[in-house]
């Protein structure tokens, strides 16, 4: 995937993009993880904003001057993959009118099982773990994410962990069909992998930047 962004973009500009993903961040961070001088990332930075792929804004610091942020722009989010096509927010809207809410979900749901079958066989239950098989199990789930194209990371905050996704590879049809794509098919994915006891934080269909999911590992 990003061999293809990078025959568009170049390597520079590419690894500032995937960087974004994960977080918005400032020249000075930019320029580290490239290693190399703000001047030339600044060349870069000022293409990609020409191009809409990246905007910046300020922050007001403590102390001294206000720092400068750079973010993806939902422009820039879009040369991340999406498995949709276009047509398929249409073809939802009609498979419901002719067969129902009810049994599209369960379709939906499915199609969930069997996309995480494709890439994991684990389907132990969260409860029955103890805390660091929990972490591992969690961690198994972030990984089987990122195969599939979601930029997925794990935080841990005492009993609370957090699967933050900055990628999603139903964007544009989670947009306009939330209920069915975050609702059914992404839920479904969740629960039967990890947990059925989870919150939904964030999600991008609600303008969000990133997708949070937050579970409890407590016994």
């Amino acid at each position: 995937m990003e061999e293809l962004i990078n025959d568009y973009l170049g390597n520079s500009k590419t690894t500032i993009l995937s960087s974004l993903l994960y977080e918005d961040k400032t020249l000075e961070q930019l320029s580290g993880i490239m290693k190399v001088n703000k001047n030339a990332v600044k060349e870069h930075l000022n293409y990609l904003e020409t191009h809409s792929l990246v905007s910046s804004y300020f922050v007001r610091a403590k102390a001294g001057r206000p720092k400068k942020y750079y973010k993806l722009t939902m422009k820039g989010m879009q040369i991340f993959p999406k498995q949709y096509i276009n047509f398929s927010s249409m073809l939802l809207k009609e498979v419901e009118n002719e067969i129902g809410t009810l049994r599209l979900n369960g379709i939906l749901m499915k199609i969930a099982e069997d996309m995480v079958r494709e890439v994991s066989s684990d389907s132990v239950a969260l409860a029955s773990l103890t805390r660091e098989e929990k972490l591992e199990k969690i961690g198994e789930y972030v990984n089987i994410l990122n195969r599939l194209g979601y930029y997925a990371k794990m935080e841990v905050d005492g009993d609370t962990v957090k699967i933050i996704r900055h990628n999603c590879v139903f964007y544009e049809l989670a947009k306009n069909n939330k209920d069915m794509v975050c609702g059914s098919l992404e839920k479904s994915m969740f629960s039967d992998t990890v947990s059925d006891d989870f919150k939904l934080m964030e999600n991008f269909p609600d303008g969000d930047n990133k997708c949070v999911v937050e579970i409890s590992i407590s016994d």
